[in-house]
Order: structure tokens, then sequence, then C-alpha cells
């Protein structure tokens, strides 16, 4: 029973400190990126480097820890999208918040394609790329959104919104979003020239981006 009595504290202890080391993290990440570093982070998190150490082994893992919470919400807010009663509006809704990842997230922009190699990372985003082509084929089926868009299509658009943030004030994203979106309503489209890619090619496309500081 002492062993027992004196381990939960410390148990309790370990999760609260990780908790708020990832609540740094995800902060710190999101204005900093990758220049982000542990020490920082412990003093974001009002922690002790050694603290941040036994949370995490090191900087990858913290990382993946906050690039995957990353998708794990945008999968939340697709889900809740495809449930909505207008699929064009719950669509370009969901891709508003996308580019906003990408546009004013830091670690999300420039930390995915160094975090696509880490498992959680891959899964999580895995499974908000399926969860994408669930809400898409929504909105083809209303007739909203040209048939040959396919989840794999997006994060190239989008990346493209976050290097246009990387580009220097005065240069709007959200102008070049809002091109985007239309050229992904079905009324007016034309036949495009290339098939989509598949996830392994989009993974291969997106571990080239550069990563702008």
């Amino acid at each position: 029973m002492p062993t027992t009595t004196a381990t939960r504290p410390r148990r309790a202890d370990a999760e609260r400190n990780r908790a708020r080391i990832l609540a740094a993290a995800s902060e710190l990440f999101a204005e900093r990126g990758l220049d982000a570093s542990m020490p920082e982070l412990a003093e974001r998190a009002g922690v002790g480097v050694g603290t941040v150490y036994r949370a995490f082994p090191d900087k990858d893992h913290v990382l993946s820890a906050v690039m995957a919470e990353r998708f794990r919400w945008l999968t939340a807010e697709i889900d809740a999208a495809i449930a909505a009663t207008d699929p064009w509006s719950a669509f370009t809704d969901v891709v508003w918040k996308g580019a906003a990842l990408h546009a004013k997230d830091r670690a999300f922009h420039q930390c995915l394609p160094q975090a696509l190699d880490l498992p959680d990372v891959s899964e999580a985003r895995g499974r908000t790329l399926d969860a994408f082509q669930r809400l898409i084929k929504r909105a083809q089926a209303a007739g909203a959104l040209r048939s040959d868009v396919v989840a794999e299509d997006i994060p190239m658009l989008l990346a493209g919104v976050g290097l246009s943030r990387s580009s220097g004030p005065g240069v709007s994203w959200e102008r070049h979003l809002a091109l985007v979106i239309d050229g992904l309503r079905a009324e007016g489209a034309h036949p495009l020239p290339s098939k989509p890619l598949t996830r392994a090619q989009l993974d291969a496309m997106v571990s080239e981006l550069p990563c702008p500081r």
C-alpha cells in the first residue's frame, strides 16, 4: 500500500505537467515553428527543462503531439460539418479553417513536412483526409462541388495559402483562398489536365515543400 499511495501523486503530477507542456508547446510552435527550443518550452510552461524531457524525450516527440492534436481538431470540425444542412457552405467553412491553420499557425505550415514522418501525425492526418473525402462526396452529391476533386487535392491548395503568408506583409492569403474556392465550384468547371495524386504521391510532395521561417 505505501508504494501505491506514493506513486499516485507522482503520476498525477506528471499528467498535469504534460498537459501544461503541451498547451505551452501549442502556443510556442504556432508562433515560432521549428525555431522553438526545449528551454523556451520549459520557460513558457513554467517547469524545469528536466521536466520537459521527462515528458517528451526530444523536440520531435513534442512536435508529434502538437501536430497530431491539430489534425484531430480539424477532423472533429469536418465531422461536424458533414452533419450541416448546406453541403457547400459546410465544405467551404472547413477549407477556410484549414487554410487559417496554414496561414496563422507556423507549426502547422512550417513543421508539416518534417512531422509527416512521425507515426502519430501520419495516423491523425490520414483520418483527417478520410473525413475530408466524406465531406467532399456530400458536396459533390449536392451538385455544388466539381466532381473530379478528391481529398488529396486539398492539402496542396492549402499549402499555397501558407506560402502566401510567408511572403511578407501586404500579401492577402484570404484573397488567394477565395480564388481557390471559386475554382472548386461545380458550375463552370472544366476537365482537369491530370489524375489526382494518390496518398503516397501527396506525402512525397508535401515532404519536399519549402519550410519558410
